[in-house]
């Protein structure tokens, strides 16, 4: 078992707040993730902040590829666990990654990442309901 890096913490700690404990396999869920941290950092602590969160974005903005590479680190290691196929594909969060993860938050860092999680849910739930809408 593999020490979690800041950045795999972070999103561990993300992951574990969406419903059912999981992450689709969309490439863009876990960007939607970074942006939303990215963009909204705690007040007072927000060096701190934007340096964990710095590997994953570059200058033009947050950076699929580093954020796929973080998600794959974290499938590699078991700290995401790969369940389903096709459209209910998605990855887990496993026990011992959300213990490894568990950090205290701050209230303002507890803020902004209920913020990401409800901007990832909300949008989640909306393309489920376009594409039933469309079928």
């Amino acid at each position: 078992m593999e020490a979690l890096s800041p950045q795999g913490a972070l999103l561990v700690s993300c992951i574990s707040r969406l419903p059912e404990r999981s992450l689709p396999r969309h490439a863009w869920a876990a960007e939607v993730l970074v942006e939303q941290l990215w963009a909204g950092p705690p007040d007072g602590h927000s060096d701190a902040w934007r340096e964990v969160l710095a590997p994953m974005v570059g200058r033009a903005g947050v950076d699929a590829r580093r954020v796929r590479a973080e998600v794959w680190e974290l499938a590699r290691s078991g700290a995401l666990v790969p369940v389903g196929v096709g459209n209910a594909a998605k990855y887990e969060t496993a026990d011992f990654a959300e213990a490894m993860a568990a950090r205290d938050l701050s209230p303002e860092e507890g803020q902004v990442v209920d913020f990401a999680v409800r901007q990832l849910t909300a949008r989640l739930l909306a393309l489920s309901k376009t594409a039933r809408a469309a079928l």
